[in-house]
């Protein structure tokens, strides 16, 4: 399996788990989930493959998730 392969399993066995996780912790709706990962910046990291993030654990990857969701959130109450 060449590098490109490996990073896209990778990257997709996490997508998975963190939608998982997404409708397990958070009560989310499969399609909210996937939307909420797809469009959050740590998609985009994991997306990036100079940052490796696909190669950490979803527990991880989550807590980044967690935090820049919780920065939205903080953000949106601001501006009310």
């Amino acid at each position: 399996m060449n590098s490109q392969k490996r990073m896209e399993f990778l990257k997709l066995k996490l997508t998975e788990e963190l939608v998982a996780i997404l409708v397990e912790e958070r009560g989310l709706p499969i399609e909210e989930a996937f939307a909420t990962l797809y469009h959050s910046r740590t998609y985009g990291k994991l997306s990036d493959p100079n940052t490796q993030l696909y190669y950490q654990s979803a527990g991880y990857v989550y807590s980044l998730l967690e935090e820049e969701l919780g920065q939205q959130g903080e953000l949106r109450e601001q501006n009310i």
